[in-house]
């Protein structure tokens, strides 16, 4: 009985989640009310409140699902891959679940995501990066380095995905190095 109670509570959460990310991909999410988000995923307020304070307390639970998720995914991969391959499997994750990234991403704008993905990009792909330059330096390049590869992902997303994944992984990649190599010379 157990077991079908948890179902019914993941089944619950689910729609509420899909609702949400459908709902904020045509309008932002504070005109968003709790009684349309319910009659959209076709579930009571009481029900909602059982679970999420508000529409933010329920996005807040998308993104960090949708990070740790991210985080899984990368962990799978073989230390020795590359960067590109890296890169090929991050953005692969991005193309699988390409309505929520492209809600959170491209249509809301969210600040609070992008700087948590951008964060999490930060750690993951800048541990094997030897630049020489000052710290000072260092934090502006990766910062242009981030930023340069968040706003090429958007555009990508928003171009519905043009090019393949391991071509836009080369893309930055090459971009990327390119700049790098300008302090190790």
């Amino acid at each position: 009985m157990k077991n079908k109670e948890h179902r019914r509570i993941r089944i619950t959460k689910l729609l509420l989640k899909n609702s949400l990310i459908e709902l904020m991909g045509s309008k932002p999410i504070n005109k968003i009310t709790i009684k349309e988000l319910c009659i959209n995923a076709d579930v009571n307020r009481s029900t909602f409140y059982l679970y999420y304070t508000d529409q933010l307390d329920l996005l807040k639970e998308i993104e960090d699902e949708l990070l740790s998720h991210l985080k899984k995914h990368l962990d799978k991969m073989d230390s020795d891959y590359g960067t590109i391959s890296y890169l090929d499997a991050m953005l692969s994750y991005i193309m699988e679940n390409a309505d929520i990234f492209r809600t959170l991403l491209c249509h809301q704008e969210s600040p609070s995501f992008q700087s948590t993905f951008v964060q999490f990009s930060l750690t993951s792909m800048t541990k094997n990066l030897e630049i020489d330059c000052s710290d000072i330096f260092l934090t502006y390049v990766y910062e242009f380095l981030l930023m340069g590869c968040l706003s090429m992902i958007k555009k990508w997303i928003e171009a519905d995905f043009n090019l393949s994944c391991r071509e836009m992984a080369g893309l930055i990649f090459h971009l990327s190095d390119q700049a790098i190599s300008a302090f190790n010379r």
